[in-house]
């Protein structure tokens, strides 16, 4: 039995699996990324999904998640172009 990556989240499975766990745990995006001008997303839809990501997180994940945003709110702050 094979052991393969998936090439969506990098995740490690047997070959015969592979094909199921894409279809189970990435078949939504995958949907979505195909058609994105089919059901354009609101900034609210977005934000709430966002939230709801957010919520299935880990404690350390969420800590993880905070400090990649404040990262990234002091770039955009610091850049004189966005200004």
């Amino acid at each position: 039995m094979a052991i393969v990556r998936c090439d969506v989240c990098n995740g490690i499975f047997s070959q015969s699996y592979l094909a199921a766990h894409k279809r189970l745990a990435h078949g939504k995006r995958d949907a979505s990324a195909a058609t994105p001008a089919a059901s354009p997303t609101s900034e609210k839809e977005l934000i709430q999904k966002i939230a709801s990501l957010y919520d299935s997180l880990s404690v350390k994940g969420r800590k993880r998640v905070i400090r990649k945003l404040i990262v990234k709110s002091q770039r955009v702050e610091g850049d004189p172009a966005t200004q």
